[in-house]
């Protein structure tokens, strides 16, 4: 039977969960506030001339908006100043700060570390919407070159039993085989993920052309990130998207059938 724990036990290890350490800006603290990809969140206490503290985030929570591959714009500053001003925060020089006397700096951590966890919070809400804009703008934007030839999200099993669900797959001018993939691009983060999908898909079929379209207003770097993907397929600025896929299909050769 397993042994309960007491309340030291428990008040034992969340005391744990929290770290402290000099720094060369103050004393930073590792608390058990955590962004969304899973990083504890670190804020730094520091003295004020004035006999106060300052506590704020060291700019972490901006530099993960930035990290997201999220443009950190006047209107998202904005919208960073309004929430975590909820928790009693200013947002200085990229920086969420709070003021405070030396009774309130416990309180002050916990009110900085959430509100830095609210930005990342943002960043990952702004993206999913840009991701899902960009998609949604790419496969409208195919469906104007190439009409009913366009399958959304079909199924393909690659031969490491993975199915993918491909975004946009082109048929034939006769709308009888497959002929291209095009996926979106969304951001640089994605590139890893894209590579595998499109090496197993060109293992697999290996007579369907790949292309990758990238959003030229994300953080994706056409020449460092773009070189791994145009190894296995071609890699397209949306722009170029109007001309360069009639130029892809065109040059696509006969396709066998797909077994059933």
């Amino acid at each position: 039977m397993t042994e309960l724990l007491t309340l030291s036990d428990i008040e034992a290890g969340a005391r744990a969960m929290i770290r402290a350490r000099v720094f060369p800006l103050g004393i930073e603290v590792t608390t058990p506030v955590v962004y969304p990809n899973g990083d504890c969140i670190a804020v730094v206490v520091a003295p004020e001339m004035d006999g106060g503290y300052v506590v704020h985030d060291a700019g972490l929570g901006a530099m993960y908006v930035t990290g997201e591959g999220v443009q950190l714009s006047r209107d998202l500053r904005a919208r960073i100043a309004a929430t975590i001003a909820r928790y009693d925060c200013q947002f200085e020089s990229a920086r969420i700060v709070r003021r405070c006397k030396s009774d309130e700096v416990p309180t002050s951590i916990m009110l900085v570390a959430n509100a830095s966890r609210s930005a990342g919070d943002m960043a990952a809400e702004t993206r999913r919407q840009s991701e899902n804009h960009f998609r949604a703008v790419l496969t409208n934007r195919i469906r104007e070159i190439v009409g009913p030839r366009l399958r959304e999200n079909e199924a393909f099993k690659t031969m490491s039993g993975i199915t993918y669900r491909v975004p946009n797959t082109i048929l034939d001018a006769e709308a009888r085989q497959p002929v291209a993939f095009v996926l979106p691009l969304v951001s640089r983060s994605a590139v890893a993920n894209q590579f595998r999908e499109l090496f197993e898909l060109k293992v697999a079929f290996p007579m369907i052309v790949r292309e990758s379209v990238y959003d030229e207003e994300s953080d994706f770097r056409p020449v460092e990130d773009g070189w791994a993907l145009a190894q296995i397929g071609e890699v397209t600025p949306f722009h170029d998207l109007q001309r360069a896929l009639p130029a892809l299909l065109a040059n696509v050769p006969p396709q066998p059938s797909l077994p059933n």
